[in-house]
């Protein structure tokens, strides 16, 4: 076997362990040169794709907290991560819920938007879409059933829903807050590491879903804008999870984006760091997940979380 061959396989099975494509279209993908051995995911093509996706991976971080089922972290179990139209391939009890966390809605008693600025619902030649109303940034949703319509969310007292008020266009408080993203601050001046780092994390759902294995859930979270956070416990070891993303490519270069960690950044085998952005990593309580007196067990947990989603 030449070492080119084998360089194209080494890529196709990494592509298909990040992603969960099948083999043979990842391998083609090698043939084709749009993935290799050091990056075996493609990245979303524009800048814009870039921002729209770290939006969701970080929107969904926060809001779906320790509500993960079946080790669908972020509700996604796979992705064709296509570099301009990629498809979320979403957990079938959690899309609902998936699809109401990200529809943009400003909450009154929080006195901000919840949700992704900019992101509106389409059904389009038989297919729903997440799409950017601020740019050509789109993402294709898939499930399990065919005919899956998304359960939308009714109007609350206090919440005005800007999706529903705004369809084509953007929000004035949109507009706030797409600029306040796109800012950054001076402790974080490098947004666009920031959304190469987080769309590259929606693309790798497998490698990220390990974190639940175990037990089927995860707790997610974020401090501020430029930092993602993975708790969970047993399992894999989070040096081991964070081994394989880089492993992936996930803090490969790419051309006019600055990768480099920040300065004040102390390097952290558990902590993926790319501008001043951060995933952080956490394995806790490794040996405390025996039903203990007075505690819930696995069991019963999952059942609880999952009785969140009826």
């Amino acid at each position: 076997m030449s070492k080119k061959q084998s360089n194209r396989q080494r890529a196709a099975h990494a592509c298909h362990e990040a992603t969960g494509m099948e083999y043979s279209p990842c391998l083609d993908w090698a043939r084709e040169g749009r993935i290799s051995r050091h990056q075996p995911v493609p990245d979303a093509g524009s800048a814009a794709q870039r921002r729209f996706e770290a939006m969701l991976a970080h929107t969904l971080a926060e809001s779906l907290r320790d509500n993960q089922l079946d080790g669908a972290v972020l509700g996604v179990q796979g992705v064709h991560p296509d570099s301009e139209l990629p498809t979320l391939h979403l957990h079938p009890v959690m899309a609902h819920r998936v699809v109401t966390e990200l529809l943009p809605r400003f909450d009154a008693a929080f006195g901000g938007i919840r949700g992704v600025p900019g992101l509106r619902l389409e059904y389009i030649d038989g297919r729903w879409l997440f799409v950017d109303v601020s740019s050509s940034a789109a993402i294709l949703l898939g499930h399990e059933d065919p005919d899956w319509r998304p359960r939308l969310p009714g109007r609350q007292r206090g919440w005005t829903d800007i999706w529903r008020d705004a369809p084509a266009r953007l929000s004035k408080i949109e507009r706030q807050e797409l600029a306040e993203w796109d800012e950054g601050r001076a402790a974080w001046p490098r947004p666009d590491a920031r959304d190469l780092l987080f769309s590259r994390v929606l693309r790798r759902p497998l490698l990220v879903n390990s974190a639940g294995q175990s037990h089927g859930w995860a707790n997610t979270y974020s401090h501020f804008t430029h930092d993602i956070v993975f708790e969970w416990c047993c399992g894999a070891p989070a040096i081991e999870v964070a081994t394989a993303l880089r492993k992936s490519g996930i803090t490969a270069p790419m051309d006019g984006v600055d990768v480099q960690p920040g300065p004040d950044q102390e390097p952290h085998p558990e902590r993926i760091d790319m501008g001043e952005a951060s995933i952080v990593l956490r394995r806790l309580y490794a040996r405390e997940c025996q039903e203990r007196q007075g505690r819930p067990g696995v069991d019963e947990i999952a059942t609880a979380i999952r009785r969140r989603y009826e």
